[in-house]
């Protein structure tokens, strides 16, 4: 009997192991098996030809094909093997879905999405596309599709347990809408007034939100501006009050004419920058198409060329901080409006999620169960108007005319059907012009803050081939004074001014200059206040330690050393010391590193802020100043020893690449890339951490860097982290962030084709079925 048992249990405990290594077994080969097939041939339905997908060494796709819907249904194709599951998020964020996949804990990221009326902006997107512009989404939507039927497009939906949708026209449309949303301008700021309001009045509330200082470097200068814009009317209406926070995480981009460079040809460098993640936002293609080649960041989800360049000329984005999102007060009971019935699936729930919408003429009206209106009219209706939801939008078509300009009016021209996000254009040409334009709707306002229409494309802020010979943007206020429309917005300051000091250092640049300065990590802000916090009066023996360390400091805050490190934990420790005592419990909501008004406080007319209101004393910046280093320095010791020569900032200041599944047991290092960097949220090379938090994780840093050379194209280096592929186990996953790390890049060039492909290439050929 015993016998019996032993051998009974041991039946059993065999047949589970057999089933756990079969299941373990199966999930493997499902892993694996969802890698993106790299070269070979496929047969598929809706490729009217042979099309030829080259990868170089570095993962880049090169795409050729004897139609242009052919190249268009490749890189669809190709998209939703490498990128699948980054394309679906996307999709599911502007549509609202994502608790279908992730549970109640994405509630309300759906409840906003149907709240600000995403898919509605979806249908007008549609309603609004060329014959080209449909037909080019139509063959991409095509390519998607094809390689979800071959299934198992990526390893998340293993682990999630569910299946990808098909691909529709629809999705195209919204990843364009949530990226337009993530980008405009204007809501914190309504947040940030009403809050600070709550507490703070007169020059107190200004000085705090500080609007963009004097000393501030604009994009175009007042001579350039009343060149081209001396005839029309000018605006007489100031811009709405305290409606231009410095800001300064963002992008940057400049341009030089060939009168200022070694080649006697114009460079163009842009590197923009947004929330760091895995993969990348961006997919580096080249596209062979009718009117020639067009090449640089596509974004998956989408078939076009986004930032890149063409045979006639290149051009970079940086974000323009106008202010066309407000959050506005309307009476409760004189406000007609109406209400909509949105249903929400969450997995583990059997009933769906029924949410009621209110809106009104001019927008969605916020509820307070689901959006934090601290600092607002609890009796008031707080309605939400953005001209990402504007019916005219036309981007799409835009983007395609940017990608067949044949020159400088042709680019500008491109820009007249973009809506949102506004955005600072950066444009060289092959034929030498250099220029800057802006597109998208800009809300004119009348005293009250009302609209009452948008500036006309034709007064848009622009500018071609300066008197200067360049143009720079670090989210920097675009024009003064001398534009005639007011300019509210939210701006950033510091980094401006560090590269419009590099560009004035040389009369002539190159190419490799170009890349020195993106990777520039001294801080205009530490310039500026260094004399300050010099005369610091800490009492610790680290305090003082560090304050002699910081004694003929460069302010660069490179990751080999300790500055960095000491700066931005003394730095984030001051700063909430310096508000904290006015703002009292409302200091939560206003954790960051706020530079311009820091410098005021430490350098200008603003010192009163160090004393601390809740003691008798009169506490002075030296004193408030030492008391935040030795409180900084004493966290540090112990997280990292006493001796302070063994602190590197780079050892902290870790580039963060976030993917959904990076914080799961064992699996998550997969998922999970990370690199050391330097500088901070006020360096050119922008690497920007949480103040919230505790550590130094970089979350927003330089999505991509890429440097144009207009005397041959060809010569022009791109970069951007962790790797091209968004599987964990393609070798092109993370192959790029060390490279992005160094400050290394690589070039895409269009002198080559499916005959002569450079070492290290893999051919893909897809053929009709």
């Amino acid at each position: 009997m015993v016998k019996w048992i032993v051998r009974s249990v041991i039946g059993v405990v065999a047949l589970v192991l057999v089933l756990v290594l079969a299941v373990t077994g199966w999930a493997g080969w499902r892993f694996v098996g969802s890698q993106p097939r790299l070269e070979g041939e496929v047969r598929l339905e809706g490729v009217t030809a042979p099309v030829n997908v080259v990868r170089d060494q570095y993962g880049v796709a090169h795409i050729f094909g004897e139609t242009d819907a052919d190249v268009y249904f490749a890189l669809g194709y190709t998209h939703a093997a490498e990128r699948f599951f980054q394309m679906d998020l996307y999709r599911r964020t502007a549509q609202g879905r994502l608790s279908e996949l992730f549970g109640e804990r994405a509630l309300r990221a759906d409840i906003r999405a149907r709240t600000f009326g995403f898919p509605e902006a979806t249908r007008h997107a549609l309603a609004n596309l060329s014959d080209e512009a449909r037909l080019a989404i139509e063959a991409y939507v095509s390519g998607v599709n094809a390689r979800l039927e071959q299934g198992n497009p990526a390893p998340e939906y293993l682990l999630l347990r569910t299946r990808p949708e098909p691909w529709t026209l629809a999705d195209s449309a919204s990843v364009m809408i949530v990226l337009a949303d993530d980008l405009a301008a204007g809501e914190g700021e309504d947040r940030e007034r009403a809050r600070a309001s709550q507490v703070l009045e007169g020059s107190m509330l200004e000085q705090f939100l500080a609007a963009f200082p004097d000393w501030g470097p604009t994009t175009l200068k007042d001579e350039d501006i009343n060149a081209a814009f001396g005839d029309i009317r000018r605006q007489t209406l100031p811009p709405p009050a305290g409606t231009q926070p410095d800001n300064e995480p963002g992008s940057n981009a400049w341009v030089v004419s060939g009168d200022r460079t070694e080649t006697g040809a114009p460079l163009l460098a842009n590197d923009p920058h947004l929330g760091l993640s895995a993969p990348s936002i961006w997919y580096f293609t080249r596209l062979n198409l009718s009117f020639g080649p067009v090449l640089g960041a596509s974004l998956p989800g989408t078939p076009f060329i986004t930032l890149g360049r063409n045979a006639h000329g290149a051009w970079g984005f940086t974000n323009t901080g106008f202010k066309v999102i407000d959050l506005v007060e309307r009476d409760s009971d004189t406000t007609q409006t109406n209400t909509r019935i949105e249903t929400i699936n969450v997995l583990g729930q059997r009933d769906p999620f029924e949410l009621t919408i209110t809106e009104t003429s001019e927008g969605p009206v916020l509820d307070a169960q689901w959006f934090d209106l601290t600092g607002f009219d609890s009796d008031a209706l707080v309605v939400r108007r953005s001209t990402v939801s504007d019916p005219g939008n036309r981007v799409a078509d835009a983007t395609l005319a940017i990608m067949r300009s044949t020159g400088w009016d042709d680019f500008v021209e491109a820009g007249r059907g973009w809506t949102a996000p506004m955005q600072n254009m950066h444009y060289a040409g092959v034929d030498g012009t250099i220029g800057y334009t802006t597109a998208g709707l800009l809300p004119m306002r009348d005293e009250d803050g009302e609209w009452t229409g948008f500036v006309p494309f034709e007064e848009l802020p622009r500018i071609a081939n300066p008197a200067g010979g360049s143009i720079a943007s670090g989210n920097n206020l675009p024009a003064g004074a001398a534009y005639p429309y007011p300019l509210p917005g939210r701006y950033g300051v510091h980094r401006a001014v560090r590269i419009e000091t590099m560009l004035a250092e040389r009369r002539r640049h190159s190419l490799e200059g170009f890349i020195t300065m993106q990777m520039d990590v001294t801080s205009a802000l530490a310039e500026a206040i260094l004399p300050a916090l010099l005369a610091a009066q800490p009492e610790s023996e680290l305090g003082l330690e560090a304050l002699a360390r910081l004694e003929g400091w460069n302010a660069s805050l490179d990751a080999d050393g300790p500055e960095g490190l000491v700066l931005s934990a003394w730095l984030r420790v001051m700063t909430e010391a310096i508000w904290a005592d006015e703002l009292g419990p409302m200091a939560r909501y206003f954790r960051g590193p706020r530079p311009v008004f820091v410098q005021d406080v430490l350098t200008g007319d603003a010192s009163s802020w160090c004393n601390n209101v809740t003691t008798t004393q009169v506490e002075t910046c030296p004193v408030i100043a030492g008391l935040a280093l030795d409180t900084a320095m004493a966290e540090l010791a112990r997280t990292n020893g006493s001796d302070m020569s063994r602190w590197r900032w780079g050892d902290h200041a870790q580039g963060y690449f976030a993917h959904p599944m990076d914080g799961l047991p064992v699996l998550g290092d997969m998922f999970s890339v990370r690199a050391p960097v330097g500088g901070d949220g006020t360096t050119v090379n922008v690497a920007s951490f949480s103040y919230a938090g505790e550590g130094f994780d970089i979350v927003h840093a330089a999505s991509l860097r890429v440097v144009y050379d207009l005397a041959d194209l060809n010569n022009s280096r791109f970069i951007h982290g962790p790797g091209q592929s968004g599987h964990p186990l393609s070798p092109h996953y993370r192959d790029l962030v060390e490279l992005w790390s160094r400050g290394e890049y690589f070039q895409i060039r269009d002198d080559w084709t499916p005959d002569s492909t450079p070492q290290g290439s893999r051919v893909l050929t897809l053929r009709p079925r």
